[in-house]
């Protein structure tokens, strides 16, 4: 009885070291798929990554193309003027030695539409060409959970991120409106232009401006902020203290600061900067 057993023990073993094998993306006959499908008449591409680690690239081509390189099972539907691309993983494919799954996603350099993200606990990276030769967008949706995000060279109408508690490296981003939510992340906010949103829980956030455009609103619960300005920044600041800490190392005009309230203006005080710091921290220099 224990010669059988253990005769089991050793085909059990064997079954999922030659999976894994075949699997990886060194081995010969490893796991390679791909789809493509016409950007025509495309207005959304609805990307949902799961725990993969996915690229996003601007290519100079007339599709789009998902290529997986490991385990997974990769769907791209075309559902009127949306491109979805799905990677699920088998239950089997938890058990895994060798092989790290990989999603490149390959999209015209004209297109310029709409394109959301979904991320639970993998990483994605998209970025345009260089911060001269941005990736032109309509709407940008990222919502993630605990995975890692990493945006760069963009220019877009709408930005819109959502995250719970990942990391998110976001540079060099032209936005005519954009919002950012972070529950107990990190969120590192570097090179932006245009209206912003920023909403911070308890995690930490760090947003530089590479020049004040436009209007600004942050939020802090109990997290930890820093907001960043060009040394020229022209703003009135109205901000709010609940039982946290609010700091702003910019002389101000008409300042009035006590343990509930900042405000004043600094140069011409053109662009509009409201804060509000429930239990948090946020400093502004």
């Amino acid at each position: 009885m224990k010669k059988l057993l253990f005769f089991l023990a050793i085909l059990v073993v064997l079954y999922f070291v030659g999976s894994n094998v075949k699997q990886a993306s060194w081995f010969p006959f490893g796991n390679k798929g791909e789809q493509t499908e016409s950007i025509k008449n495309i207005d959304k591409i609805d990307l949902d990554i799961g725990s993969y680690d996915v690229k996003v690239i601007p290519d100079d081509r007339e599709d789009i193309k998902a290529e997986i390189t490991g385990k997974g099972k990769l769907n791209m539907n075309r559902s009127g003027d949306t491109i979805q691309i799905e990677v699920k993983r088998k239950w089997l494919d938890g058990i895994n030695f060798w092989s790290k799954s990989r999603l490149n996603v390959y999209i015209p350099e004209s297109y310029e539409q709409d394109i959301d993200l979904s991320i639970g606990s993998g990483r994605i990276v998209m970025s345009g060409k260089a911060e001269n030769s941005p990736m032109k967008l309509k709407n940008l949706n990222v919502k993630m959970g605990s995975g890692i995000v990493k945006l760069e060279n963009l220019d877009v109408q709408r930005f819109y991120h959502k995250g719970s508690s990942g990391k998110s490296n976001i540079n060099a981003i032209t936005a005519k409106t954009g919002t950012i939510k972070m529950e107990s992340g990190i969120v590192d906010v570097n090179q932006y232009k245009g209206k912003l949103d920023a909403k911070l829980s308890s995690g930490k956030m760090d947003i530089q401006m590479a020049e004040l455009n436009d209007s600004i609103m942050m939020k802090v619960n109990s997290g930890i902020a820093n907001l960043d300005l060009p040394k020229d920044a022209s703003f009135t600041l109205n901000g709010e203290v609940g039982s946290g800490i609010f700091s702003c190392d910019f002389p101000l005009n008409n300042k009035q600061n006590n343990e509930k309230v900042v405000k004043g203006t600094h140069g011409s005080g053109e662009y509009k900067i409201d804060a509000n710091v429930s239990s948090g921290k946020l400093k502004i220099y």
